[in-house]
């Protein structure tokens, strides 16, 4: 996963300093002198940056087993490995307040990271798409982003745009529950949002579940085609896939992970 550029005390430039740099190469000077916070960087000094976004929206509470605790094990698993690695993990939930962690480096680091992933539960009410905005304007180092989502928001291609345009690498790993990819219904019903509860009384049978099908896969195939137009990847993933099955018909096969 790494993009290894080797170690070198040679200075290079300045960036706009990311929560999670190390603090040593502030330029202290331009702080006091400018009051804004910049970071030397070095020739072959940087790390990786991986940004591992969890959506937390409510949404994701949905199935059995839910795919809020498949997407935290397999956030988890993706950053044990770039924490193996020797990159630099920022674990960030999408859809809460809760302020993003430091910079994670090492591989001792990660019992922060799984107690991270196991504290949450998936309450928010805030589109993804515009928290994925709000975070490609935050000023994150560039670097890989990987997105753990069920990513059915209509506007998250477009996010997902963003993202590239803004230097980062873009994997998707979206996660849906197998009732949302094949709905077993029938009927008149109700349906409720969950994230911000409006409801739609639908009619259910074979042509409702066609059209929701095919419009299901050319939404996963937007999603797909703008992760890969930009070098980046995607995955499907059923919520209560077994991780070791992902690690070896997904990330393996695809080359997610060496």
């Amino acid at each position: 996963m790494t993009k290894t550029k080797g170690v070198s005390i040679e200075f290079a430039d300045y960036r706009e300093y990311a929560e999670g740099d190390d603090l040593r190469h502030l330029d202290w000077n331009v702080l006091a002198r400018l009051g804004h916070p910049v970071t030397k960087t070095y020739s072959d000094e940087e790390d990786l940056a991986v940004h591992v976004l969890i959506d937390s929206s409510a949404s994701m509470g949905f199935g059995e087993p839910s795919k809020w605790d498949s997407a935290c094990e397999l956030g988890a698993a993706i950053g044990y490995v770039a924490l193996t690695s020797g990159d630099a993990v920022y674990p960030r939930l999408l859809g809460t307040r809760q302020e993003p962690m430091s910079a994670l480096r090492s591989r001792s680091s990660y019992p922060r990271l799984a107690a991270w992933a196991n504290a949450a539960s998936p309450e928010g009410s805030t589109p993804l798409d515009t928290e994925l905005r709000a975070f490609a304007a935050s000023g994150a180092r560039t670097g890989l982003v990987v997105l753990v989502t069920d990513a059915l928001h209509p506007g998250v291609p477009q996010a997902l745009r963003i993202l590239a345009g803004r230097g980062h690498e873009v994997w998707l790993l979206q996660v849906l529950s197998d009732t949302e990819i094949d709905p077993d219904l029938e009927g008149d019903l109700r349906l409720i949002d969950a994230e911000n509860t409006k409801t739609a009384e639908v009619t259910i049978n074979s042509f409702t579940l066609n059209d929701y099908q095919r419009n299901l896969k050319a939404h996963n195939q937007a999603l797909s085609d703008e992760a890969l137009r930009t070098g980046g990847r995607y995955s499907l993933v059923v919520a209560g896939t077994k991780l070791d099955q992902v690690v070896k018909n997904v990330w393996r096969r695809e080359r997610w992970v060496e």
